[in-house]
């Protein structure tokens, strides 16, 4: 059973973030806690250990937009994504968001600041309605100081965080546009993705200017990308949704390009 007391955050030094005042819930809904321990992380820990986090954590459900936590913040707590999605990003000087990552069922974020008492480097905002599971900053602590298990896993967890990182970096500096946007709807795809009629349908509210940002592209150039694409029958939009209509055919552009798509 996950806990129901409170969670303090001492260190924040803004208000409580919106998330902290809504009511906690004692238990996660079935398909909830399938969906979180469908993440390879957390599925590759050992039964105990996962007893241990679940029942030191707290449930949340927010709304679409509700701001997790802020760049600047001091972190106070560890998040699981059991439903939903949360946007990992920053606010840019002109006014637009930068989004760097989408964190999806399965997937863990906060313990990098949780463990280096330094600033948070990100914005995290609900994208859509989410269901987290929320473990304060001294009971991860204490977590980590009883089971050495979670202490190593979590340097394998960052240990792939930056392995990703050097990959986006290198496909940024390295590959064309055609190609690193492939390379973005794939990953969305195998994150949210499901199996339907018309294709696998990504299941997350993405704008082109979203796309654009984690390609690092612009609106119209990544929008030209995605016409080559649609033109091909690789992929269309399905109101707000995208979705791969040809996987195959995505898959070569992702390890090969788009020819005659201007740049």
């Amino acid at each position: 059973m996950l806990t129901a007391e409170p969670i303090e955050l001492p260190l924040l030094r803004r208000p409580l973030p919106a998330w902290a005042t809504l009511p906690a819930h004692q238990e996660l809904r079935l398909g909830e806690k399938a969906a979180l321990q469908s993440g390879p992380w957390f599925a590759g820990l050992s039964p105990g250990l996962r007893d241990a986090i679940l029942s030191r954590g707290q449930v949340r459900r927010v709304a679409a937009g509700v701001r997790i936590g802020s760049r600047g913040d001091l972190s106070a707590c560890w998040f699981g994504v059991a439903r939903g999605a949360v946007r990992l990003g920053t606010a840019l000087s002109d006014g637009r968001s930068f989004t760097l990552d989408f964190v999806g069922p399965g997937q863990w974020f906060g313990d990098i600041a949780a463990i280096d008492d330094r600033p948070s480097d990100l914005d995290a905002v609900a994208h859509m309605p989410s269901t987290l599971v929320v473990l304060a900053k001294p009971t991860l602590r204490e977590l980590m100081d009883q089971h050495a298990e979670l202490r190593d896993a979590l340097l394998q967890l960052n240990c792939q965080r930056l392995r990703r990182m050097f990959r986006r970096f290198e496909e940024l500096h390295t590959m064309p546009l055609a190609q690193r946007l492939a390379r973005q709807v794939q990953r969305l795809a195998r994150q949210f993705g499901h199996d339907g009629p018309e294709g696998t349908r990504i299941e997350l509210d993405v704008s082109q200017a979203e796309l654009a940002a984690s390609v690092g592209g612009s609106r119209q150039r990544v929008n030209r990308a995605w016409r080559a694409m649609l033109q091909q029958g690789l992929v269309e939009r399905s109101g707000s949704r995208l979705v791969v209509v040809d996987e195959a055919g995505l898959a070569q552009v992702a390890a090969h390009g788009l020819e005659d798509c201007p740049e």
